[in-house]
């Protein structure tokens, strides 16, 4: 199954952001139709839900699957286009499109991290909706390209880079393109260039929260921050710790919880309540955690480990206390749950223990030979959408996540339009 590949798509995706960041080196400030204000935040959701042709429809907050997908014209600004479907007609409801700033980072390296980037490599249109035959489509979103978005799909959260110093600064945008810096605090002239990276909303803050990581070149480790867009504070940062350095096992960090935390471990899925997150702890494999009940950061060496059994890539949970498992890639084979799914009982897991036998649940699916990717898991958790492969035919289904549950195939015309390109953020 796919979800976490490493695709070079296109060489658009080279266009290196020539154009200067207005006030990237200094003390803030926005472009486009905005003036950067701190009571700028709550206001500019309403007005990006003026009917534009860039904005068709409200976003539901239930009843409706909700994907994303990147365009990176040649010769055209790149674009983040967010479609809400209603999963039983499967018909469009919402759509929603960002034109993105010229300086807006596309691409990850080991020096600026951006869900977006992920977005943009692995979210790109093709008209078959099949990039790879032999990986199949994208499956069901991680947590943090969801929150590159705010609860309402208004604003997207970018890294914008200046040309001229290289400094990059976390950014949110809404369609229209208006711009406001996420940190907006005073600065000397003489001050080194920025280096914040990997802005996200915090969820359920309505916007007006968001999370963001900056590293000097005289830091040891990377900090993490927070700012609101609004209020007597915006754009003041907020300090919640030290963070992992972020790499290919490490790709970002995740929010959790309520209030927010910040959880530096990849492929983290937290649980419906916020309580406990499941992810990959490098070099410790995948766990449950338990998750801050404050503000703060916590590292993959900062928690008590719960290990899940070495075969479960968690894709999410059924409820606060049983995991969603996937097959794992290089793990042993078991014919059984090849292409399948399965849950775990965390309530079972101790600490630094290997997880025992009766906490895992028999497969979901039957047993096939068919190629099985999660595309979606509805908000309770009850019940997922995958598409399955047999050669060439591509169809998709309904399943209940509860052990031997027969898959419904979906009939509906627009599904394949739906789950055509991009990626699933939530069904909600």
């Amino acid at each position: 199954m796919r979800g976490h590949r490493h695709h070079i798509q296109l060489a658009a995706l080279a266009l290196a952001l020539t154009a200067t960041l207005t006030g990237c080196g200094g003390e803030g400030g926005s472009s486009g139709d905005g003036d950067g204000s701190g009571g700028n935040g709550p206001k500019e959701k309403k007005a990006g839900r003026s009917g534009t042709s860039q904005n068709a429809g409200a976003f539901s907050r239930k009843g409706v699957l909700v994907r994303a997908w990147c365009t990176v014209p040649a010769d055209n600004p790149a674009q983040v286009v967010v479609e809400a479907w209603d999963p039983a007609s499967w018909k469009q409801v919402a759509t929603r499109t960002f034109t993105l700033p010229a300086q807006t980072v596309l691409t990850e390296d080991n020096e600026v991290r951006t869900p977006l980037g992920e977005l943009c490599k692995d979210g790109m249109p093709d008209p078959s909706g099949m990039a790879d035959e032999d990986e199949g489509p994208n499956a069901f979103a991680e947590p943090r390209l969801r929150q590159i978005f705010d609860d309402d799909y208004s604003h997207i959260a970018v890294v914008l880079r200046d040309s001229e110093t290289e400094g990059t600064r976390a950014a949110v945008v809404t369609p229209k393109g208006r711009t406001t810096m996420v940190n907006r605090s005073k600065k000397s002239d003489f001050a080194d260039a920025p280096a914040e990276q990997h802005p996200v909303f915090a969820p359920g803050s309505g916007g007006d929260e968001v999370w963001y990581m900056t590293k000097g070149e005289n830091d040891k480790v990377p900090r993490i921050f927070s700012s609101t867009l609004s209020g007597p504070k915006a754009g003041v940062p907020s300090a919640h710790g030290q963070g992992d350095t972020l790499s290919v096992q490490r790709p970002g960090f995740t929010l959790a919880g309520e209030p927010a935390s910040a959880l530096t471990a990849a492929v983290l899925r937290p649980s419906p309540d916020g309580r406990k997150a499941a992810g990959f702890h490098e070099l410790q494999g995948m766990n449950v955690v338990d998750v801050p009940r404050r503000p703060t950061t916590q590292r993959d060496d900062d928690a008590p480990l719960m290990p899940l059994p070495s075969s479960c890539m968690p894709w999410g949970w059924t409820d606060n206390t049983t995991v969603l498992c996937g097959e794992r890639e290089m793990t042993e084979d078991d014919p059984a749950r090849k292409n399948n799914f399965w849950t775990v009982d965390t309530t079972r897991l101790r600490r630094d223990e290997e997880p025992p036998e009766s906490a895992t649940s028999e497969p979901i699916l039957p047993r096939t030979s068919r190629d099985n990717t999660l595309r979606a898991l509805s908000a309770d958790g009850r019940q997922m959408i995958i598409t399955s492969r047999q050669g060439s035919r591509v169809e998709h289904f309904r399943v209940a996540t509860e052990p031997g549950s027969a898959p419904e195939k979906i009939k509906a015309a627009g599904v394949d339009d739906a789950l055509r390109n991009g990626f699933v953020l939530e069904w909600r």
